[in-house]
């Protein structure tokens, strides 16, 4: 029974429009944003201008002199910025608050105002030229720890507010740093040699994935629970001897299955690129390096999405399960900032790693990767087993909330 229930809800999917909207939207998003391997395979070669790009640091003096040089520059312009939930918001500091920072700049370096002023002046003087780093950095005093740096951003972050850059939880995933020839070389010697070439690009992938899967697969999961209510079939299915975990398992599954065959043409796309590319020369390839992507890394957000989605319309016959992921998704991937490779997973939704490089980051929060995974496919089973306990409800005459509304809807307007 199980077996063809499972079956009649695929073919159900795939007469669905909005999952075939799914389909073109992911796609489209797929082929629009990942680019070609080409970009960023090539090995790097010294230069006379020595710009490398950039790695990350979580070196306690980097940390310092990059964020106290943002400090000062901010300072210095007058020029404060946030980004509580995504959204930039200047920030206007009065005249006290002012000197509060002007203070905490001066014992964390040292330098009076006048002196920052005429360290950043001749900085951007020096940028001016040609292959210049952009990034202004300012030396701690002698004898200052790091402890009470951190102390000191805090003073910062009530004064700025939520969403500042020198947020304890921001900083300490690390901060970017010019690279060297080494540091180019040791990234690229990790993509051919660790990574076997595709591991790289199966990261970037899942990045770029995990942005449109973690919005999309709950519009199809609203649309299949609410089907059967729009054909007046909720009855009908109610009365039927299949039990509840049946209907409701099958039907997810089914859900999710078909949301992922995109995804794995996708995968395989990427592949034969990959594959295309390096065809000719000495490097080998990991063939299988985008099944952790696709199973470990993406599986799991389409099915948290998709399980709420389904529970929160069996739960109250809405669509108010759009609203809830959509606040979710945005929140979620907008809040990460532009702090993309910084191996800070967290319980973020949407895990975002945007380079092919960085292996070494990746490889160090990878316990942590896992457990976000394992996490949010918890949560989807969880979900799962509420909507099979509403479902069952409902079968029994309970939890009908959209019946129950609808009937004080009718008394209010005769009344």
């Amino acid at each position: 029974m199980f077996f063809k229930l499972l079956q009649k809800e695929c073919m159900q999917t795939f007469k669905s429009l909005i999952y075939w909207i799914y389909v073109i939207c992911v796609l489209l998003f797929f082929f629009t944003q990942m680019g070609s391997p080409e970009f960023d395979a090539k090995k790097p070669v010294k230069t006379e201008n020595g710009v490398y790009g950039t790695v990350f640091s979580k070196d306690e003096k980097d940390i310092q002199e990059v964020l106290l040089g943002e400090l000062a520059q901010d300072f210095y312009e007058n020029s404060w910025r946030t980004y509580p939930a995504g959204f930039i918001k200047y920030v206007k500091l009065d005249e006290k608050e002012t000197q509060e920072i002007d203070n905490i700049l001066e014992e964390m370096t040292g330098l009076t105002e006048e002196q920052r002023r005429m360290s950043i002046e001749k900085f951007e003087e020096e940028i001016s030229q040609p292959y210049m780093s952009p990034d202004f950095r300012l030396p701690v005093k002698e004898g200052v720890s790091y402890e009470t740096f951190k102390e000191n951003m805090k003073k910062v972050c009530v004064i700025l507010g939520a969403g500042s850059s020198y947020e304890e939880g921001k900083f300490s995933q690390g901060v970017e740093v010019p690279a060297d020839y080494e540091d180019a070389v040791a990234e690229y010697e990790n993509l051919i040699e660790k990574d076997k070439f595709t591991g790289g690009y199966a990261r970037l992938f899942s990045d770029y994935l995990g942005i449109v899967l973690g919005i999309m697969p709950v519009f199809v999961a609203v649309t299949r629970c609410m089907r059967d209510r729009r054909a007046k079939m909720q009855e009908l299915i109610y009365v039927r001897k299949v039990s509840s975990g049946t209907v409701i398992l099958s039907r997810y599954i089914a859900m999710v299955v078909t949301m992922l065959l995109p995804v794995i043409f996708a995968a395989l796309y990427t592949l034969m690129q990959c594959i295309g590319y390096t065809k000719g020369m000495d490097i080998a390839i990991d063939y299988l390096a985008f099944v952790p992507s696709v199973f470990v890394w993406l599986l799991p957000e389409i099915m948290v999405v998709s399980a709420l989605g389904m529970f929160l319309t069996e739960l109250t016959d809405t669509a108010i399960a759009v609203l809830v992921q959509a606040v979710w998704w945005y929140t979620g991937v907008f809040m990460q900032g532009d702090v993309l490779t910084s191996g800070d997973f967290g319980f973020h939704l949407v895990i975002r790693h945007n380079s092919v490089l960085d292996y070494q980051v990746f490889a160090d929060h990878y316990q942590e990767f896992i457990i976000n995974r394992a996490f949010y496919a918890g949560v989807a089973l969880f979900f799962v087993v509420l909507s099979v306990w509403v479902y069952s409800m409902k079968r029994k005459g309970a939890w009908d909330f959209y019946g129950k509304i609808l009937r004080g809807s009718k008394r209010k307007s005769k009344a």
